[in-house]
């Protein structure tokens, strides 16, 4: 056996290696098991491929459950009563306010809830964290304080902002302090006009309901 006919057999057992490993790979390949996948089609005609296995329980939302509620904004209006001084709106300061004018109020905890009249109120927060008046932690002094209406809770929304507003402004004139809107800028007429309008669309969703 020459060289010559030594070279075309080792290239020939070459091959035939090549063609067994292709093949080898083309009968693997169809016999692997497909990953699940979801298809979802697309405005072009393509189609895009979500591998489920990329997402963890947590993303996929359990058709027996209901969503959980959130607060909308289209619901609350916001007054805030800030002071130029650091902490110089002392809780027992309202508590006392509150009580020389027999305002009826509620203490839920931290926050108040004021009471317009039988059917409407308004709460009253501490506009910094946490949130709340805390006494026994030394949570007792802020600089801003939060009023909030929820519009759709009340008989009639409109007296009950009215009431909110006026209340705000003789608080932060007992406070020696200014009265902000829900941006925490002043408020202004345009915008103490705005939020009647949605306390006069809130009241007109009521009337069309009922």
């Amino acid at each position: 056996m020459n060289l010559r006919e030594i070279l075309v057999l080792l290239i020939s057992f070459f091959l035939a290696v090549t063609i067994i490993l292709t093949f080898r790979k083309i009968i693997n390949f169809r016999k692997s098991p497909n990953r699940k996948s979801q298809k979802s089609s697309v405005a072009n005609g393509n189609e895009v491929k979500v591998e489920l296995e990329d997402f963890s329980e947590e993303d996929f939302i359990d058709d027996d459950m209901p969503p959980e509620p959130k607060p909308s904004s289209d619901n609350l209006i916001y007054l805030h009563i800030e002071s130029d001084q650091n902490n110089s709106i002392q809780y027992k300061d309202l508590l006392s306010y509150f009580n020389n004018n027999d305002i009826n109020l509620a203490d839920e905890g931290g926050w108040l809830k004021i009471y317009l009249d039988d059917s409407n109120n308004f709460s009253l927060v501490n506009g910094l964290k946490p949130g709340k008046f805390l006494p026994e932690e030394g949570i007792d002094s802020t600089s801003i304080i939060t009023m909030i209406l929820i519009t759709d809770e009340q008989n009639n929304c409109v007296e009950a902002f009215q009431g909110m507003a006026e209340m705000s402004y003789k608080l932060a004139a007992y406070l020696s302090a200014n009265v902000l809107d829900s941006d925490r800028n002043k408020l202004t007429k345009q915008m103490y006009d705005h939020y009647m309008q949605q306390a006069e669309e809130t009241d007109l969703k009521k009337i069309k309901l009922s």
